[in-house]
């Protein structure tokens, strides 16, 4: 299989067809149906079906056009790795988080010379992303119930967490939120508000919810107006609409500069354990060890 077939095929699912393909690839129709048909002698199925409007992805074209966007854009990654050989390259990945965001650009203020990396995921994608050394500390947080497992399965991809603090919930809402001039909220309401929601994964928070409710609340319960993993849209939301969002206490500085508000939701123990995974064995460079340092004070 050559690279040049799935970036052919990539591009033909982009443009809805082998003629718009060609010409934005500058070559000729033929030699892009030549390319995507021998991606499909290969694979052994096809990945297209050839219709009167256009280009249309079967059943296992849609999968392998998942495949094909995660080779491309990690060989991408593997050529740009030459760029960050300065003594002060820092890769980094993390959930998304304005807080995380501010020490880093304090970083690029305090050292001209930075070369800096970053990427926001779910915990599933920061720990793929540490493992396969496209960054070299991961920031996440965990259900402290979950934590035996979460080493468990990081251990198979050689990596180690390490805890810097325990946390509760809270819930963060706006100026058009009815319960914006509370102090805080007990848990057994949420079941009333309206979220906007971030990744859906194992480790998220309101996966284990349920547990440390005691039975109070379930996911079920919960009412998701939106999903996403936009910081703007989720401040957007915060602040125009009666929308709320459920987060980690620590997160207030993240919404200093905005009328948002963090209620501490009571009858809710302490149970996120935040922290970072790295490579088992591998000694944190001074510039990540800086890093982690500014991000414990925050804390």
């Amino acid at each position: 299989m050559e690279l040049k077939q799935l970036e052919y095929f990539l591009v033909a699912c982009e443009r809805g067809s082998l003629n718009k393909a060609a010409e934005a690839l500058f070559t000729s129709q033929p030699n892009v149906s030549k390319a995507i048909s021998a991606l499909e002698k290969e694979l052994g199925y096809t990945v297209f079906e050839r219709t009167s409007k256009g280009l249309r992805l079967t059943e296992k074209g849609k999968s392998t056009l998942t495949y094909a966007q995660n080779i491309v854009k990690n060989l991408s990654v593997m050529k740009s790795l030459n760029k960050f050989n300065a003594p002060a390259a820092l890769s980094l990945s993390s959930y998304p988080s304005n807080m995380i965001a501010h020490i880093l650009v304090d970083l690029c203020k305090e050292n001209a010379e930075l070369v800096m990396r970053h990427q926001q995921g779910s915990v599933e994608e920061i720990t793929s992303q540490v493992g396969c050394g496209e960054a070299e500390i991961g920031i996440l947080y965990v259900a402290q119930k979950q934590l035996q497992a979460f080493r468990h399965i990081i251990a198979h991809k050689k990596l180690e967490y390490q805890e810097l603090d325990i946390k509760e919930a809270c819930i963060y809402v706006g100026p058009h939120h009815p319960m914006y001039q509370r102090d805080s909220i007990d848990i057994s309401e949420l079941g009333n508000l309206r979220f906007v929601r971030g990744t859906q994964e194992y480790f998220s928070m309101e996966h284990h919810l349920e547990q440390v409710s005691l039975g109070t609340i379930s996911t079920e319960q919960l009412h998701y107006a939106a999903l996403t993993n936009s910081d703007h849209l989720t401040i957007d939301l915060l602040l125009h609409t009666d929308v709320c969002s459920l987060s980690i206490n620590f997160m207030c500085s993240k919404y200093e500069q905005y009328d948002i508000r963090m209620l501490p939701i009571r009858n809710c123990e302490p149970f996120l354990s935040i922290g970072y995974v790295y490579e088992q064995g591998h000694e944190l460079s001074p510039i990540a060890r800086k890093f982690l340092q500014n991000f414990q004070a925050a804390l």
